[in-house]
Protein backbone atom coordinates (compact mmCIF):
# COMPACT_ATOMS: atom_id res chain seq x y z
CA UNK A 1 0.00 0.00 0.00
CA UNK A 2 3.38 2.18 -0.64
CA UNK A 3 2.52 5.19 -2.62
CA UNK A 4 4.20 8.65 -3.19
CA UNK A 5 1.16 10.33 -1.97
CA UNK A 6 1.37 12.72 0.91
CA UNK A 7 0.93 11.58 4.00
CA UNK A 8 -0.30 13.56 7.49
CA UNK A 9 0.80 12.81 10.87
CA UNK A 10 -1.36 9.65 11.07
CA UNK A 11 -1.36 9.78 15.00
CA UNK A 12 -2.36 13.31 15.14
CA UNK A 13 -5.06 13.23 12.94
CA UNK A 14 -6.42 10.15 14.01
CA UNK A 15 -6.45 11.92 17.59
CA UNK A 16 -8.77 14.59 15.98
CA UNK A 17 -11.35 12.41 13.51
CA UNK A 18 -11.92 8.62 15.50
CA UNK A 19 -12.99 10.83 18.65
CA UNK A 20 -15.47 13.07 16.58
CA UNK A 21 -16.51 9.56 15.07
CA UNK A 22 -17.37 8.78 18.72
CA UNK A 23 -18.72 11.41 19.66
CA UNK A 24 -21.25 11.48 16.41
CA UNK A 25 -21.86 8.09 16.45
CA UNK A 26 -22.43 7.39 20.74
CA UNK A 27 -22.14 10.91 22.01
CA UNK A 28 -19.01 9.63 23.64
CA UNK A 29 -17.62 12.85 25.26
CA UNK A 30 -14.47 14.59 23.51
CA UNK A 31 -11.26 15.70 24.89
CA UNK A 32 -8.85 16.87 21.67
CA UNK A 33 -5.25 18.12 21.92
CA UNK A 34 -4.61 21.82 21.57
CA UNK A 35 -3.44 23.31 18.71
CA UNK A 36 -6.45 21.23 15.98
CA UNK A 37 -5.88 21.96 12.34
CA UNK A 38 -9.25 21.93 11.40
CA UNK A 39 -8.83 22.96 7.66
CA UNK A 40 -6.55 19.42 7.83
CA UNK A 41 -9.37 17.51 9.39
CA UNK A 42 -12.08 18.60 7.42
CA UNK A 43 -10.12 17.76 4.41
CA UNK A 44 -9.38 14.36 5.59
CA UNK A 45 -12.62 13.54 6.73
CA UNK A 46 -14.23 14.73 3.59
CA UNK A 47 -11.78 12.52 1.47
CA UNK A 48 -12.84 9.42 3.70
CA UNK A 49 -16.47 10.26 2.75
CA UNK A 50 -17.21 10.77 7.01
CA UNK A 51 -17.41 15.12 6.44
CA UNK A 52 -20.87 15.36 7.56
CA UNK A 53 -20.63 12.57 10.63
CA UNK A 54 -17.53 14.44 11.57
CA UNK A 55 -18.95 17.95 11.76
CA UNK A 56 -21.72 16.06 13.75
CA UNK A 57 -19.23 15.03 16.14
CA UNK A 58 -17.76 18.96 16.13
CA UNK A 59 -21.32 20.13 16.64
CA UNK A 60 -21.77 17.33 19.57
CA UNK A 61 -19.07 18.42 21.32
CA UNK A 62 -20.02 22.15 21.56
CA UNK A 63 -16.83 22.72 19.49
CA UNK A 64 -18.28 24.55 16.33
CA UNK A 65 -17.16 28.15 17.85
CA UNK A 66 -13.19 26.94 17.49
CA UNK A 67 -13.12 26.48 13.94
CA UNK A 68 -11.83 29.36 11.67
CA UNK A 69 -15.05 31.10 10.27
CA UNK A 70 -13.26 30.05 6.61
CA UNK A 71 -13.39 26.72 7.41
CA UNK A 72 -16.70 26.37 9.25
CA UNK A 73 -18.61 28.02 6.58
CA UNK A 74 -17.63 26.14 4.14
CA UNK A 75 -18.27 22.66 5.77
CA UNK A 76 -21.13 23.86 6.80
CA UNK A 77 -22.02 24.68 3.29
CA UNK A 78 -20.90 20.66 2.13
CA UNK A 79 -22.90 19.44 4.45
CA UNK A 80 -25.92 21.39 3.62
CA UNK A 81 -25.22 20.16 0.17
CA UNK A 82 -25.09 16.87 0.95
CA UNK A 83 -28.51 17.05 2.76
CA UNK A 84 -29.99 18.06 -0.32
CA UNK A 85 -28.10 15.74 -2.42
CA UNK A 86 -29.93 13.07 0.20
CA UNK A 87 -33.02 14.10 -0.10
CA UNK A 88 -33.00 15.04 -4.05
CA UNK A 89 -31.49 10.93 -4.54
CA UNK A 90 -34.46 9.88 -2.43
CA UNK A 91 -37.04 11.77 -4.71
CA UNK A 92 -35.77 10.67 -7.82
CA UNK A 93 -36.07 6.65 -6.09
CA UNK A 94 -39.58 7.50 -5.46
CA UNK A 95 -40.11 8.80 -8.85
CA UNK A 96 -38.24 6.05 -10.55
CA UNK A 97 -40.45 3.63 -8.19
CA UNK A 98 -43.89 5.47 -9.23
CA UNK A 99 -42.78 5.11 -12.98
CA UNK A 100 -41.76 1.54 -12.69
CA UNK A 101 -44.75 0.71 -10.43
CA UNK A 102 -47.89 1.43 -13.68
CA UNK A 103 -46.37 -1.76 -14.39
CA UNK A 104 -46.13 -3.95 -11.52
CA UNK A 105 -42.90 -3.25 -11.35
CA UNK A 106 -40.46 -2.79 -7.80
CA UNK A 107 -37.43 -2.22 -7.07
CA UNK A 108 -35.08 -2.79 -4.28
CA UNK A 109 -32.72 -0.68 -2.75
CA UNK A 110 -29.02 -1.67 -2.57
CA UNK A 111 -26.72 -0.08 0.14
CA UNK A 112 -27.29 4.03 -0.12
CA UNK A 113 -30.64 4.47 2.10
CA UNK A 114 -30.56 0.85 3.47
CA UNK A 115 -27.28 1.73 5.39
CA UNK A 116 -28.40 5.05 6.27
CA UNK A 117 -31.57 4.85 7.73
CA UNK A 118 -29.35 3.15 10.38
CA UNK A 119 -27.32 6.45 11.37
CA UNK A 120 -28.08 8.95 13.88
CA UNK A 121 -28.59 11.33 11.22
CA UNK A 122 -29.80 9.31 7.87
CA UNK A 123 -28.62 12.06 5.60
CA UNK A 124 -25.01 12.39 6.42
CA UNK A 125 -24.42 9.43 5.26
CA UNK A 126 -22.34 10.46 1.92
CA UNK A 127 -23.58 9.28 -1.35
CA UNK A 128 -23.62 11.05 -4.87
CA UNK A 129 -25.47 7.94 -6.18
CA UNK A 130 -28.29 5.35 -6.41
CA UNK A 131 -28.32 1.71 -6.89
CA UNK A 132 -31.20 -0.21 -6.99
CA UNK A 133 -32.44 -4.05 -8.28
CA UNK A 134 -34.61 -5.35 -10.05
CA UNK A 135 -35.40 -9.01 -10.21
CA UNK A 136 -35.77 -11.36 -12.98
CA UNK A 137 -37.46 -10.30 -16.71
CA UNK A 138 -38.88 -6.87 -15.02
CA UNK A 139 -35.53 -5.77 -15.11
CA UNK A 140 -35.96 -5.50 -19.15
CA UNK A 141 -39.41 -4.22 -18.33
CA UNK A 142 -37.87 -1.49 -16.20
CA UNK A 143 -35.54 -0.41 -19.04
CA UNK A 144 -38.20 -0.29 -22.11
CA UNK A 145 -40.65 2.17 -19.50
CA UNK A 146 -37.34 4.47 -19.52
CA UNK A 147 -35.77 4.15 -22.99
CA UNK A 148 -39.64 5.13 -24.18
CA UNK A 149 -39.46 8.04 -21.62
CA UNK A 150 -36.41 9.28 -23.26
CA UNK A 151 -34.09 8.23 -20.92
CA UNK A 152 -30.60 7.37 -22.47
CA UNK A 153 -29.48 3.83 -21.37
CA UNK A 154 -25.61 2.50 -21.16
CA UNK A 155 -25.13 -0.72 -21.56
CA UNK A 156 -21.86 -1.38 -20.98
CA UNK A 157 -22.01 -3.97 -17.41
CA UNK A 158 -24.00 -6.86 -17.93
CA UNK A 159 -24.83 -6.80 -14.52
CA UNK A 160 -26.52 -3.02 -14.97
CA UNK A 161 -27.42 -0.67 -17.08
CA UNK A 162 -26.48 3.14 -15.73
CA UNK A 163 -28.35 6.20 -16.51
CA UNK A 164 -28.99 10.18 -15.22
CA UNK A 165 -32.24 10.59 -14.38
CA UNK A 166 -33.30 14.48 -13.54
CA UNK A 167 -28.80 14.97 -12.49
CA UNK A 168 -28.44 11.80 -10.24
CA UNK A 169 -26.18 8.97 -11.35
CA UNK A 170 -28.44 5.68 -11.28
CA UNK A 171 -27.78 2.13 -11.60
CA UNK A 172 -30.09 -0.62 -12.20
CA UNK A 173 -29.21 -3.88 -11.90
CA UNK A 174 -30.27 -6.87 -13.18
CA UNK A 175 -27.54 -8.79 -10.94
CA UNK A 176 -26.69 -7.61 -7.69
CA UNK A 177 -22.74 -8.66 -7.83
CA UNK A 178 -20.37 -9.32 -10.88
CA UNK A 179 -20.96 -13.26 -10.35
CA UNK A 180 -19.73 -13.87 -14.30
CA UNK A 181 -17.08 -16.16 -14.26
CA UNK A 182 -16.56 -16.18 -10.59
CA UNK A 183 -17.89 -18.68 -8.64
CA UNK A 184 -18.13 -17.37 -5.10
CA UNK A 185 -20.05 -14.50 -6.13
CA UNK A 186 -22.31 -16.76 -8.20
CA UNK A 187 -22.96 -18.88 -4.53
CA UNK A 188 -22.90 -15.22 -3.09
CA UNK A 189 -26.11 -14.19 -5.50
CA UNK A 190 -27.90 -17.10 -5.25
CA UNK A 191 -27.40 -16.70 -1.66
CA UNK A 192 -28.84 -12.47 -1.55
CA UNK A 193 -31.63 -13.73 -3.45
CA UNK A 194 -32.59 -16.17 -1.44
CA UNK A 195 -32.59 -13.71 1.66
CA UNK A 196 -34.88 -11.38 -0.37
CA UNK A 197 -37.36 -14.25 -1.63
CA UNK A 198 -37.80 -16.02 1.75
CA UNK A 199 -38.27 -12.68 4.17
CA UNK A 200 -41.34 -10.87 3.83
CA UNK A 201 -41.45 -7.88 2.23
CA UNK A 202 -40.77 -4.59 3.96
CA UNK A 203 -40.94 -1.17 2.15
CA UNK A 204 -39.58 2.63 2.69
CA UNK A 205 -42.45 4.00 4.65
CA UNK A 206 -44.73 5.74 2.16
CA UNK A 207 -43.00 4.81 -0.97
CA UNK A 208 -43.16 1.47 -3.46
CA UNK A 209 -39.15 1.13 -2.36
CA UNK A 210 -38.60 -2.58 -1.15
CA UNK A 211 -35.91 -2.37 1.99
CA UNK A 212 -34.07 -5.24 1.59
CA UNK A 213 -33.42 -7.50 5.08
CA UNK A 214 -31.10 -6.18 7.32
CA UNK A 215 -29.24 -9.52 7.16
CA UNK A 216 -28.69 -8.80 2.87
CA UNK A 217 -27.85 -5.27 3.77
CA UNK A 218 -25.17 -6.01 6.28
CA UNK A 219 -23.66 -9.26 4.15
CA UNK A 220 -23.83 -7.10 0.94
CA UNK A 221 -21.97 -4.17 2.96
CA UNK A 222 -19.26 -7.11 3.32
CA UNK A 223 -18.42 -8.28 -0.12
CA UNK A 224 -18.95 -4.81 -1.68
CA UNK A 225 -16.63 -3.41 1.18
CA UNK A 226 -14.10 -6.20 0.28
CA UNK A 227 -14.36 -5.46 -3.33
CA UNK A 228 -13.40 -2.01 -2.89
CA UNK A 229 -10.40 -3.17 -0.88
CA UNK A 230 -9.02 -5.09 -2.83
CA UNK A 231 -9.26 -2.36 -6.06
CA UNK A 232 -7.43 -0.15 -3.31
CA UNK A 233 -10.83 2.09 -1.98
CA UNK A 234 -11.99 0.99 0.81
CA UNK A 235 -12.23 4.54 3.27
CA UNK A 236 -13.25 5.62 6.81
CA UNK A 237 -16.68 5.88 5.03
CA UNK A 238 -16.92 1.67 4.84
CA UNK A 239 -15.76 1.59 8.47
CA UNK A 240 -18.66 3.93 9.87
CA UNK A 241 -21.17 1.73 7.79
CA UNK A 242 -19.30 -1.18 9.37
CA UNK A 243 -19.28 0.53 13.13
CA UNK A 244 -23.53 0.85 12.52
CA UNK A 245 -24.40 -1.98 10.74
CA UNK A 246 -23.29 -4.15 13.45
CA UNK A 247 -24.77 -2.18 16.25
CA UNK A 248 -28.11 -4.04 14.28
CA UNK A 249 -29.88 -6.64 15.69
CA UNK A 250 -28.67 -9.83 13.04
CA UNK A 251 -27.33 -13.25 14.04
CA UNK A 252 -23.71 -12.81 13.91
CA UNK A 253 -23.33 -16.44 14.02
CA UNK A 254 -24.64 -16.21 10.71
CA UNK A 255 -22.75 -13.74 9.29
CA UNK A 256 -19.46 -15.31 10.76
CA UNK A 257 -20.31 -18.98 8.97
CA UNK A 258 -21.35 -17.17 6.02
CA UNK A 259 -18.40 -15.25 5.66
CA UNK A 260 -16.12 -18.45 5.96
CA UNK A 261 -18.08 -20.06 3.67
CA UNK A 262 -17.27 -18.29 1.51
CA UNK A 263 -13.83 -16.86 1.95
CA UNK A 264 -14.61 -13.50 2.92
CA UNK A 265 -13.28 -14.44 6.86
CA UNK A 266 -10.51 -12.85 6.69
CA UNK A 267 -12.16 -9.39 5.74
CA UNK A 268 -14.34 -9.75 8.59
CA UNK A 269 -11.57 -9.64 10.90
CA UNK A 270 -10.28 -7.02 9.63
CA UNK A 271 -12.93 -4.48 9.09
CA UNK A 272 -13.85 -5.85 12.79
CA UNK A 273 -10.49 -4.30 13.93
CA UNK A 274 -10.91 -1.07 12.03
CA UNK A 275 -14.23 -0.96 13.57
CA UNK A 276 -13.22 -1.52 16.80
CA UNK A 277 -10.71 1.31 16.47
CA UNK A 278 -13.05 3.51 15.13
CA UNK A 279 -15.05 2.89 18.49
CA UNK A 280 -12.40 3.29 20.78
CA UNK A 281 -12.74 -0.68 21.88
CA UNK A 282 -8.99 -1.37 21.03
CA UNK A 283 -6.19 0.89 20.18
CA UNK A 284 -4.60 1.95 17.05
CA UNK A 285 -0.87 0.17 18.29
CA UNK A 286 -2.86 -2.85 18.99
CA UNK A 287 -3.53 -3.46 15.27
CA UNK A 288 -1.33 -6.42 13.32
CA UNK A 289 1.11 -4.81 10.90
CA UNK A 290 -1.37 -5.76 8.34
CA UNK A 291 -4.36 -4.16 9.77
CA UNK A 292 -2.40 -1.25 10.73
CA UNK A 293 -1.02 -0.51 6.85
CA UNK A 294 -4.55 -0.47 6.27
CA UNK A 295 -5.69 1.66 8.37
CA UNK A 296 -2.92 4.10 8.02
CA UNK A 297 -3.93 4.32 4.16
CA UNK A 298 -7.02 6.32 5.41
CA UNK A 299 -4.86 9.17 6.03
CA UNK A 300 -3.02 9.43 2.86
CA UNK A 301 -3.95 12.81 1.01
CA UNK A 302 -4.52 11.41 -2.60
CA UNK A 303 -3.98 14.43 -4.97
CA UNK A 304 -6.57 13.26 -7.63
CA UNK A 305 -9.29 11.99 -4.89
CA UNK A 306 -11.76 13.45 -6.10
CA UNK A 307 -15.54 11.96 -6.38
CA UNK A 308 -15.88 11.26 -10.22
CA UNK A 309 -18.81 9.30 -11.39
CA UNK A 310 -18.72 6.10 -13.05
CA UNK A 311 -20.53 7.87 -15.99
CA UNK A 312 -17.51 10.30 -16.47
CA UNK A 313 -15.49 7.74 -17.46
CA UNK A 314 -15.97 5.27 -21.23
CA UNK A 315 -15.59 1.49 -20.48
CA UNK A 316 -12.40 1.31 -21.63
CA UNK A 317 -10.90 3.89 -19.42
CA UNK A 318 -12.78 2.09 -16.52
CA UNK A 319 -11.71 -0.95 -17.81
CA UNK A 320 -7.79 -0.59 -17.84
CA UNK A 321 -8.09 1.35 -14.51
CA UNK A 322 -9.82 -1.76 -12.80
CA UNK A 323 -7.08 -4.17 -13.98
CA UNK A 324 -3.89 -1.77 -12.79
CA UNK A 325 -5.72 -1.46 -9.92
CA UNK A 326 -5.88 -5.51 -9.25
CA UNK A 327 -2.60 -5.51 -10.40
CA UNK A 328 -1.51 -2.77 -7.87
CA UNK A 329 -2.95 -4.31 -4.57
CA UNK A 330 -1.92 -8.05 -5.08
CA UNK A 331 -0.69 -7.98 -1.76
CA UNK A 332 -4.50 -7.18 -0.74
CA UNK A 333 -5.73 -10.47 -2.53
CA UNK A 334 -3.39 -12.59 -0.83
CA UNK A 335 -4.26 -11.43 2.80
CA UNK A 336 -7.60 -10.61 2.66
CA UNK A 337 -9.24 -12.11 -0.93
CA UNK A 338 -11.14 -15.30 -0.90
CA UNK A 339 -9.13 -16.32 -4.09
CA UNK A 340 -5.34 -15.28 -5.22
CA UNK A 341 -5.28 -11.62 -7.79
CA UNK A 342 -3.86 -14.32 -10.78
CA UNK A 343 -7.22 -16.51 -10.98
CA UNK A 344 -8.96 -13.32 -10.47
CA UNK A 345 -7.75 -11.52 -13.33
CA UNK A 346 -7.77 -14.71 -15.40
CA UNK A 347 -11.40 -15.65 -14.60
CA UNK A 348 -12.48 -11.97 -15.19
CA UNK A 349 -11.10 -11.93 -19.05
CA UNK A 350 -12.36 -15.34 -20.19
CA UNK A 351 -15.80 -14.72 -18.62
CA UNK A 352 -15.69 -11.00 -20.64
CA UNK A 353 -15.04 -13.10 -23.83
CA UNK A 354 -16.44 -16.68 -23.17
CA UNK A 355 -18.89 -16.53 -20.63
CA UNK A 356 -21.30 -14.10 -22.24
CA UNK A 357 -24.78 -15.92 -21.89
CA UNK A 358 -26.12 -15.11 -18.74
CA UNK A 359 -28.26 -17.37 -16.44
CA UNK A 360 -30.41 -16.11 -13.15
CA UNK A 361 -27.96 -17.72 -9.98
Amino acid sequence: MKNKNRLYNISEISTYILPLLRCALSRESVNLPKGVDWQMVKSVASLQGVSAVVLDGVANAALVSSLPMAVKMQWIGEVANQESMYEHSFRIACELSELWGQQEIEAVVLKGRSISQHYPKPEHRYSCDLDVYIAGDNWQKACDILEAKGVKLVREVYKEVEFTYDGLYVECHRFITPYRGNDTLKCFEHYLKELLSSMPIEYFEGTRLICPPLLFTVMLSIEHALGDLLHGKLSLKHVVDWVVLRGQNFDRGIVEEKCKELGFDRFLRLIDALADVVEGKRDVDSLSIEHKEVFDSFFVLHPESTCVSSADKSWFARRVGLFFEIIHNRTLFKRYGYCSMEKFLVNTVWAHFFDTKFKEV
